[in-house]
C-alpha cells in the first residue's frame, strides 16, 4: 500500500494556479501572433494569382512600415512592462495572484503591439501606390522578432514584469508561481 499524499499547502495551490495560468497565456499569445501570419498569408495568396511578379513597394510604404516598427518597439519598451509595485506585507497568495494578473495583462498588451507593424504593412499594401504586398515581408520578420523577444511568456519577460512589481521591496513570487524558478 502506498502512503497517503500530504494535503496541499496554500503555497502549493498558488504554484498550481500559476502553472495552470501559464499555458492559457501562451496559447492566447500565440493566437494573437498567428493573426499577423494569417493576415500576411491571406494578402499574399489573394494577390499572387493576379500579380505573379510583385511590384516593388514605394520608399514611402517602406518608410511607413519601418516607422511602425520603431513605434511598436518604443511602445513595448516604455509601456509593455509597466506595472504598479506591490505593497509591502502582501500575503504570498495575494501577491502571486496579483502578479499573475499583471503578467497576463502586460503579455496581451505586448503581443498586440508586436503585431502592429504587420497591421500597418497590410494597410499600406492597399493604400500606398503602387499596391504591393512586399511591405508585409519587411514587417513580418520584425514583428515575429518583437513577439518572440517581448511577448512570448518566458522567464525573461516574467523577470522584467517582476522587476516592476518588486520596485518597492515587496516580493511578487511571479517567476516561482509560473514555474520558471525553484522556490
Amino acid at each position: 500500500m502506498s502512503s497517503p499524499r500530504p494535503s496541499p499547502t496554500p503555497d502549493d495551490n498558488a504554484v498550481a494556479a500559476g502553472l495552470g495560468a501559464l499555458r492559457p497565456l501562451q496559447l492566447l499569445s500565440a493566437a494573437i501572433g498567428m493573426g499577423a501570419l494569417m493576415l500576411s498569408a491571406t494578402r499574399i495568396l489573394v494577390d499572387l494569382p493576379v500579380n505573379p511578379e510583385p511590384v516593388p513597394p514605394s520608399w514611402m510604404a517602406v518608410g511607413i512600415v519601418l516607422a511602425s516598427v520603431v513605434a511598436a518597439t518604443g511602445v513595448i519598451v516604455v509601456f509593455g512592462y509597466s506595472v504598479p509595485s506591490l505593497p509591502m506585507g502582501l500575503p504570498r497568495e495575494n501577491a502571486a495572484r496579483t502578479s499573475l494578473h499583471y503578467f497576463g495583462s502586460t503579455t496581451v498588451l505586448r503581443s498586440a503591439v508586436a503585431e502592429m507593424p504587420v497591421l500597418v504593412a497590410f494597410a499600406v499594401s492597399f493604400l500606398v501606390t503602387p499596391h504591393s504586398w512586399l511591405p508585409l515581408l519587411v514587417a513580418l520578420p520584425v514583428s515575429a522578432a518583437l513577439f518572440w523577444w517581448h511577448a512570448w511568456p518566458s522567464p525573461r519577460t516574467a523577470a522584467a514584469v517582476e522587476k516592476g512589481l518588486e520596485a518597492e521591496g515587496a516580493e511578487s513570487f511571479l517567476s516561482e508561481t509560473l514555474g520558471f524558478r525553484a522556490e
